[in-house]
């Protein structure tokens, strides 16, 4: 399994190919925008794209979405609590932004440790609610890698002041789940860089285990 990062947008978001180099089929994380650099490797590599995941609804996280659904005919992964939030422009925020509105349906709505699951690797959904309602981290199945979205970064946490943010959520999130996480456990987060369980403890323990 390989991992490819595009770093994309004004906000500097963290979209993700991961696929298998002997099958070719990929999943796509979070393509937030800048369609055109993704596709560009998806073909130059001859990946199969079999699915788009959305860690959660965010205008920044989704912008390349419905070009890349479009190409490939790929369907949309999302938490069933972000649904309604990525159909509307009012709480993905898109609304707001320099770009336009942007509405997108879900295909294959995900709950806590559903499994997406691709020739060569599968990734196993983990709801961390706190960042919005239906937050969720992606562990690879097998492997000590997890993409955590806007819940968890190397040195900070996801903001709980927008739509569907909750301090008391994202405490449980944190306390429940990402806490438990060996210190091995690799982080691909949604902005920024990647780092291990053990470094962002070193860094951040204030914020996960909540006792700032």
């Amino acid at each position: 399994m390989k991992i490819k990062r595009f770093v994309v947008g004004m906000l500097e978001t963290n979209a993700y190919i991961v696929y298998d180099e002997m099958s070719h089929e990929a999943l796509v994380i979070d393509p937030g925008c800048e369609l055109r650099k993704m596709t560009d490797f998806i073909d130059r590599n001859f990946l199969k794209l079999k699915g788009i995941v959305l860690t959660h609804c965010h205008y920044d996280h989704i912008g390349a979405v419905s070009g890349l659904k479009k190409k490939y005919e790929a369907p949309v992964y999302a938490h069933k609590k972000e649904v309604k939030g990525l159909a509307d422009p009012q709480i993905n925020h898109s609304a707001y932004s320099n770009g336009k509105p942007v509405s997108i349906s879900v295909d294959l709505a995900l709950s806590d440790g559903d499994t997406i699951a691709v020739e060569g690797f599968a990734l196993q959904v983990i709801h961390t609610p706190g960042h919005t309602q239906g937050g969720i981290c992606l562990k690879v199945v097998d492997q000590d890698i997890i993409f955590t979205g806007d819940t968890i970064f190397s040195d900070d946490i996801g903001r709980m002041d927008l739509e569907g943010g909750s301090e008391d959520s994202m405490k449980k999130s944190l306390l429940n789940k990402a806490s438990k996480w060996p210190d091995s456990t690799v982080i691909n987060p949604g902005h920024g860089d990647s780092s291990t369980m053990g470094d962002v403890r070193k860094r951040n323990a204030e914020y996960i285990y909540m006792v700032k």
